[in-house]
């Protein structure tokens, strides 16, 4: 709150950038579900003023939701969707006075939105997950003149871009705001090292990460009960490991004939379509099937419904998905990231591999022992209830805007 008990009046940008007029966009994982559950908090102890899209998907206490088109070309609807986020903002800076601009990392648009409230002298709060460019690649230039790391960059971008041009501008201003933004706030010390290296040179919040906690009241099934023998949960690009997940798994099936993965997330292509490929050419029709987007219900019960976590991403700010299914009772196998090793730094069923072959036979060492894999995912919820919480990430969050809007 304002010294003169006044609310505090935060301007929420969260607006949301679909390719398709009927693509969804799920609040449900990673930076999108953190940013729900801070929302829900932030509603209740603070006015919150949201620039979004049309039809919203993050309730405010004032909500401004702007409608976006399908022209063609994209890129050119992308810039004339942002005008209207632009002239949208102006008016509601105008009208509400907002004491604090918060941009909770969730979409392209508003970190041009963030940068351009710097350029007009706004007070500036960003949440940062990560940075990786197609692929799982990072550069780092070291200023707006180093032509090799922009080159670098180019290279990588044009694995799902035509003209990398656009989207590396993208990225510079993303740099930019990080850089300019008077708070910055992300999850773990990985996400610390990258603003260090991207330029950010102003305080920076640590987090922490969170889960909901009523999500998992449920106790875990017993161990013969459930249907999924693996379960990954990302967005299927390769930075999320997913060509890896076909290796490891058909090193498993050739050991257990009947293994059966489930892959939840969101379609990315034209990485998708070659997943699917691979899977056929790897004959594993009959083992891996993906679920799709789920919604939160459907993904909390597919959680319980699995014995073990498979998580070989090549790229994690803090990896949500890793407390939410040690929450609902389950081993975690994942790659060994810089981001686990302090967040997850003690927990008692959380294996760190580096190796394909590693990664198999973890995984068929635990389906085979039925009771220990058991154990040791009671042990995993134990650990993760205790230790994460939304609750806490929201605390600090709003002091953090309290304590930035407070040192004018």
């Amino acid at each position: 709150m304002k010294k003169n008990a006044e609310p505090l009046r935060i301007l929420i940008l969260d607006a949301l950038w679909r390719e398709e007029p009927e693509g969804d966009i799920p609040a449900i994982l990673g930076g999108l579900q953190l940013h729900q559950r801070v929302l829900e908090y932030l509603n209740r102890h603070a006015l919150t003023i949201g620039l979004t899209s049309y039809p919203p998907i993050f309730r405010h206490r004032i909500t401004y939701a702007v409608k976006q088109y399908f022209d063609r070309p994209l890129r050119l609807e992308f810039y004339r969707y942002l005008i209207r986020l632009m002239a949208t903002f102006l008016k509601i800076v105008h009208t509400h006075k907002p004491h604090i601009i918060y941009d909770p990392g969730v979409g392209w648009h508003n970190d041009w939105l963030a940068f351009f409230a710097k350029l007009l002298g706004l007070k500036v709060s960003s949440y940062f997950h990560h940075y990786s460019l197609p692929g799982g690649n990072v550069v780092y230039p070291r200023n707006l003149l180093d032509l090799p790391s922009f080159r670098e960059m180019c290279k990588h971008i044009k694995k799902t871009s035509r003209i990398p041009f656009f989207k590396l501008f993208d990225y510079l201003v993303l740099f930019q705001q990080l850089k300019l933004a008077d708070i910055v706030f992300t999850g773990t010390g990985f996400g610390l090292d990258q603003l260090r290296k991207i330029g950010r040179r102003k305080p920076v919040i640590l987090t922490g990460i969170g889960i909901d906690l009523e999500e998992f009241r449920e106790a875990p099934p017993k161990s013969s009960t459930p249907h999924w023998d693996g379960l990954f949960v990302g967005r299927m690009a390769p930075e999320k490991g997913v060509y890896d997940l076909l290796i490891i798994w058909r090193k498993i099936v050739d050991e257990i004939p009947a293994a059966k993965l489930a892959v939840v997330g969101k379609r990315i292509q034209p990485y998708f379509d070659m997943w699917m490929r691979r899977l056929r050419e790897m004959k594993l029709e009959e083992n891996v099937f993906h679920l799709g987007e789920l919604d939160r219900k459907d993904l909390i019960k597919t959680y319980y419904s699995s014995k073990v976590f498979v998580f070989p991403s090549r790229i994690e700010g803090a990896g949500i998905v890793i407390a939410e299914a040690m929450a609902a009772g389950l081993p975690i196998v994942a790659r060994n990231l810089p981001a686990y090793k302090t967040l997850y730094s003690d927990a008692p069923a959380l294996y760190l591999l580096d190796d394909d072959k590693e990664f198999s036979m973890k995984i068929i060492s635990l389906l085979t022992s039925e009771g220990e894999r058991y154990k040791m995912g009671l042990a995993n919820r134990e650990y993760a209830l205790r230790r994460f919480s939304w609750e806490a990430v929201s605390q600090k969050i709003l002091g953090g805007l309290i304590k930035s809007d407070l040192q004018n």
